[in-house]
């Protein structure tokens, strides 16, 4: 573990809830992602993650993590994800996939990252202008529709919508540039 990451986990085993929010705000949602690519159900993925940052915390001076909090995060909710679909039983062939691994596939972390990235593109976007670019991309509204629902014209969500995708290009190299469109293409 790099030395902030000792600094950090110390400070959280001193019970610095700052430390701990800084820990969260940074995987939570790479940790969603990767759980949501095992159980396939969002809402379920948050509770696993909600549940291991909660076990963190809980467990905090009885932990002794030596290699990495990022692994210890992924490893947890890889562990929760087993659980939850053992106690479902809904998804045996997800379940022996999963149990079959015999570390954190990177493959998962990487599209974890890679969404996350994505996401604080997105969240950096000017208010309107992400406004605009949600309601187009992830509501698939048509840019009439937006700008009836905003009262704006026509002209305004272009404009809007070209300043958005200059600045996510501008935000991401050309492989995430590649993956962003295949993400926002994917929602589809």
């Amino acid at each position: 573990m790099t030395d902030d990451g000792y600094i950090l986990f110390g400070e959280i085993k001193k019970g610095n809830e700052a430390a701990f929010r800084k820990i969260y705000e940074e995987f939570y949602t790479r940790l969603c992602f990767y759980a949501g690519k095992f159980i396939h159900d969002q809402e379920q993925a948050r509770s696993v993650v909600q549940e291991v940052f909660a076990g963190f915390w809980m467990k905090r001076e009885k932990l002794d993590i030596s290699y990495s909090i990022k692994a210890y995060l992924f490893n947890s909710v890889r562990n929760g994800c087993i659980d939850y679909l053992r106690k479902e039983k809904s998804n045996q062939e997800a379940l022996s996939g999963l149990i079959q691994e015999d570390s954190v596939s990177t493959d998962h972390i990487e599209v974890a990252e890679l969404n996350a990235r994505i996401n604080s593109a997105i969240q950096a976007l000017p208010e309107r202008c992400r406004e605009i670019f949600v309601l187009c991309r992830f509501e698939e509204l048509k840019y009439a529709e937006i700008a009836e629902k905003l009262g704006i014209s026509v002209k305004t969500v272009e404009m809007q919508m070209g300043i958005a995708l200059k600045r996510l290009r501008n935000c991401l190299s050309d492989y995430q540039w590649i993956s962003l469109m295949i993400f926002i293409l994917s929602k589809k």
